[in-house]
């Protein structure tokens, strides 16, 4: 899923999906590093962990304490803090291509990157 930003675009793709020229520079925003992944089989550009839900939300999430909307509202709050990371994504997909990685399925529509591409695109 893409969607360009001047001419360039904002990826999001699974850490387990092949490495393609077309995704430009890749950058994990998980918290955590994928076990069993090197850094040149991911083929990263960057490692960007203040961008990945906090522990607290990622677990209440995962343990089934907070509905989705609840999740996005938090996630939203945290990222306010990452106001600087965020444009220098956005400055990024107007140069290049970027494609955001993380854990869940491509097509699992309850992941942050997918936020996060959001938040990007809307920052430009």
């Amino acid at each position: 899923m893409a969607r360009a930003v001047n001419g360039k675009m904002v990826k999001t793709k699974s850490v387990y999906d092949p490495a393609e020229e077309s995704d430009g520079q890749r950058i994990l925003v998980s918290r955590y590093w994928p076990r069993g992944l090197s850094r040149e089989r991911l083929s990263l550009t960057e490692h960007l962990k203040e961008v990945a839900p906090s522990v607290e939300l990622l677990h209440d999430w995962k343990a089934g304490n907070i509905s989705w909307d609840e999740y996005k509202e938090r996630y939203h709050q945290e990222m306010a803090q990452q106001y600087e990371t965020i444009s220098k994504l956005a400055k990024m997909a107007s140069d290049k291509t970027i494609t955001l990685l993380c854990f869940e399925r491509e097509d699992n529509p309850h992941c942050h990157r997918h936020l996060l591409k959001n938040l990007i695109e809307r920052s430009k």
